[in-house]
């Protein structure tokens, strides 16, 4: 049973020691720069779009006739 047992333990530690070393090859390969840089082109869309759509709703209030 022990012997069984050590084998378990040893086929786990080699796996885990395989898998740690796949998570270190493939950590940089410049995703996490892509992903920031579409984020902050979407921030920059969405800050523009906000800015035309005040303006629209500024000068249609402007537009509004006093009574």
């Amino acid at each position: 049973m022990v012997g069984l047992q050590v084998k378990a333990w040893s086929a786990w530690h080699d796996v885990r020691g395989r898998v740690l070393e796949r998570v270190a090859d493939d950590r940089d390969r410049g995703e996490v720069t892509a992903t920031t840089a579409m984020i902050v082109i979407l921030v920059i869309a969405a800050i523009a779009a906000g800015g035309v759509i005040a303006t629209k709703i500024g000068n249609n209030a402007a537009a509004v006739p006093e009574p």
